[in-house]
C-alpha cells in the first residue's frame, strides 16, 4: 500500500444526493455538477453526479462540506445523511436554512441503497458522531478546533 494514501476513506465515488449550492450556481451559471461524468475518460452515464468520498481525517476543520460547499457545519452534514435514510423523520429541516432539505442536484444516480442503512439518528446520536469525528483531527490541525471555538470536552 502507498504510505502516502490518506486514511479514513474508501477511495470510492458515490452520488449521495447533495443538493445544488445555489450560491455557486449564481456565480458561474452551472445548473448541475455532473461529477465523474465531467472527466472526458468517463462515458458511462451511471457515473453522473458521483464524487470521490473524501477522507474523514481533519473533517472537523475542512468546511464548507460536500463537493460544492453547500453545508457549512459538520452537524448539518450528519443530519443530511440521516435525512437521506428513508426511515428517518428526526431531521426534516436543514438546520442552516430552517427550510426542508433541497432535492438532489443529480437525482438519477443517488445511491439510496447505501444511504438507506441503519436506524434514524436522535439528536444525541448526531452530537456524539460529530464529537467522534472531531477526534480524527491530527496534531497539525488541532489548533483550528480551538480557534473555531469548538468545545471538545
Amino acid at each position: 500500500m502507498n504510505k502516502f494514501r490518506e486514511p479514513f476513506t474508501g477511495y470510492e465515488y458515490h452520488n449521495i444526493g447533495v443538493p445544488l449550492n445555489t450560491a455557486v450556481k449564481m456565480l458561474n451559471g452551472v445548473t448541475e455538477d455532473e461529477g465523474l461524468l465531467n472527466n472526458p475518460a468517463v462515458t458511462n452515464h451511471a457515473e453522473k453526479g458521483k464524487f470521490k468520498v473524501p477522507t474523514l481525517r481533519n473533517v472537523a476543520v475542512t468546511e464548507p462540506y460536500m463537493h460544492n460547499g453547500v453545508f457549512k457545519d459538520l452537524q448539518t452534514v450528519i443530519e443530511f445523511y440521516d435525512h437521506m435514510n428513508s426511515n428517518s423523520t428526526n431531521h426534516p429541516l436543514n438546520r442552516e436554512t430552517g427550510a426542508p432539505w433541497e432535492s438532489p442536484e443529480v437525482p438519477g444516480t443517488v445511491a439510496y441503497d447505501l444511504l438507506d442503512v441503519g436506524d434514524p439518528m436522535t439528536n444525541d446520536q448526531v452530537e456524539a458522531l460529530v464529537c467522534f469525528l472531531r477526534t480524527l483531527t491530527d496534531r497539525r490541525c488541532e489548533h483550528l478546533i480551538q480557534q473555531k471555538g469548538i468545545d471538545c470536552n
